[in-house]
């Protein structure tokens, strides 16, 4: 699922019984502009964006997103995905063959990663695709913070650099 349940701009939008295409046309953005907002990729929105959902919402949903993007990651995981964060890390290489095959374990898409890490899904796709030779430092810092929580550590995240990326 790639969208933030928790998300100030979702949660306003699902109250209103607006849809993304309904709440873009009112506020005159592409729907695009909607789904990176809610998708946690856009945390600054725009002074003029702000004033036209203020008043879409009648409500400060700018400071409201302010205030959640500055909240600490948290995601949602799986039963499964919680486990596969258990699993000790040299023993990595022999279930998984890339990062694409482990990240796919936590999230169906490069876009749904990047949506629980609230970074760009181009960081992930790129990195997949061997764009990078490295795991880029905003990917590993944000999975490293997402993640410790269930075990994740700088040790499992070394391992994961040394797997195949696509």
């Amino acid at each position: 699922m790639s969208r933030i349940p928790d998300h100030p701009l979702r949660l306003a939008r699902l109250q209103s019984n607006l849809s993304q295409v309904e709440l873009a046309k009112r506020a005159g953005v592409q729907r695009s502009a909607i789904s990176a907002i809610e998708d946690g990729r856009t945390r600054n929105v725009s002074p003029a964006l702000a004033d036209k959902l203020n008043a879409i919402f009648d409500t400060d949903i700018d400071k409201e997103i302010a205030a959640w993007s500055e909240k600490p990651l948290q995601p949602h995981l799986r039963g499964s995905a919680q486990n596969l964060m258990l699993i000790p890390p040299y023993t990595l290489g022999q279930y998984y063959k890339t990062f694409r095959q482990w990240r796919s374990e936590i999230a169906a898409t490069p876009t749904a990663f990047a949506s629980m890490l609230r970074i760009n899904p181009a960081i992930v796709k790129s990195y997949e695709s061997g764009k990078y030779e490295t795991l880029p430092d905003n990917l590993g810092a944000r999975m490293l913070e997402a993640f410790s929580s269930f075990g994740f550590s700088t040790e499992y995240l070394s391992e994961l650099e040394k797997l195949g990326r696509s």
